[in-house]
């Protein structure tokens, strides 16, 4: 029983993270009056190009698999080498304590949250780790301004999450969602620390207006500028994995983990599995607009604002669920 969630929940949350990054792109794309990757392929291309590039992140992945990679002369070549190896597995890992619509498993011990917050930020830690050690001033510019964000981002993650848990009196991801079937929706108890998180969110996937630390045209590709080949790809299928477990753990603290029916049966476990991906798609969807519709941060610009305007929300998010608590509302 253990073997078949152990094999099925990084399967599920790498397919969610390639659907979810389609969407973004191609409502990036259609934002610009682009078409993007196409759903459904022109039927005189379809002979060449296949059916669809519903699957267009996959195939980037295995298009660089095939590719050399290339070490800079400059770098450390074992850091440069490992930092995307542990990312993977830190994401990897962390993807078993989501609540796929109730199918998880890890999600059900107590104090998971706290491991995800740390595997999660160990990503990170490592993306930068790997871009010191490749030697490229690029690179250098790009962690610069990833460890600034990082720092405004991970508070404001952390407290909009700790407001959920204040909420629950849990720091169980599935208990969490348990909790909300009983009464209702922590989005509508605590919209204030949804919003946080979104903000937080946008700087964690390095989305518009946080896209600051990768920006093409100023710093070619940031913190990855020098990976490619298999390296680049490690990096990549960890950021889809990244879009995944942001977003399931969105739907799973404020929108209890799509669960709509009481998980008794296989049907009803179908139903709230199907919920959940539509609840993740409608907040991917959210995202993507934010995406290409703002303007980019200036580093300096983004700091200033996460700490005067987004701090002091996410401060109120956790009185708000003192206040709850205090006065008995759940």
């Amino acid at each position: 029983m253990i073997i078949i969630p152990l094999i099925l929940i990084p399967i599920i949350s790498f397919l969610l993270g390639i659907l979810f990054s389609y969407e973004i792109r191609k409502i990036f794309a259609r934002a610009q009056f682009r078409l993007g990757p196409l759903t459904s392929m022109y039927s005189e291309l379809k002979p060449l190009l296949g059916t669809s590039r519903l699957i267009q992140p996959l195939y980037d992945i295995l298009k660089l698999l095939y590719k050399e990679s290339i070490i800079p002369k400059s770098a450390n070549k074992t850091l440069f080498k490992i930092s995307p190896w542990i990312s993977f597995l830190l994401i990897f890992i962390a993807s078993y304590f989501i609540s796929y619509g109730g199918f998880t498993l890890l999600g059900n011990f107590e104090l998971n949250i706290i491991f995800l917050i740390y595997l999660i930020v160990g990503v990170t830690l490592f993306w930068l780790i790997g871009a010191v050690a490749s030697g490229s001033p690029w690179s250098e510019v790009g962690v610069r301004r990833e460890a600034e964000l990082m720092f405004t981002v991970e508070v404001t993650l952390v407290s909009s999450i700790f407001s959920i848990a204040i909420l629950s009196n849990s720091l169980s991801i599935q208990k969490i969602v348990n909790h909300q079937l009983n009464s209702i929706p922590y989005i509508i108890l605590n919209p204030i620390a949804a919003i946080a998180f979104i903000i937080g969110l946008l700087g964690k996937l390095h989305l518009k207006p946080f896209d600051i630390p990768d920006a093409e045209v100023e710093i070619v590709a940031g913190p990855f500028t020098e990976y490619s080949g298999k390296y680049l790809a490690l990096l990549y299928t960890s950021k889809y994995f990244l879009t995944s477990i942001l977003i399931g753990l969105f739907v799973d603290l404020f929108l209890a983990g799509g669960q709509i029916l009481p998980p008794i049966n296989p049907v009803n476990k179908i139903i709230n599995f199907i919920t959940f991906i539509i609840l993740c798609l409608i907040m991917t969807f959210i995202i993507s607009i934010i995406n290409a519709l703002a303007p980019r941060f200036r580093i300096d610009q983004a700091f200033k604002w996460m700490i005067t305007r987004v701090w002091p929300i996410s401060v109120l998010s956790i009185i708000l669920s003192l206040i709850f608590v205090y006065i008995g509302v759940i």
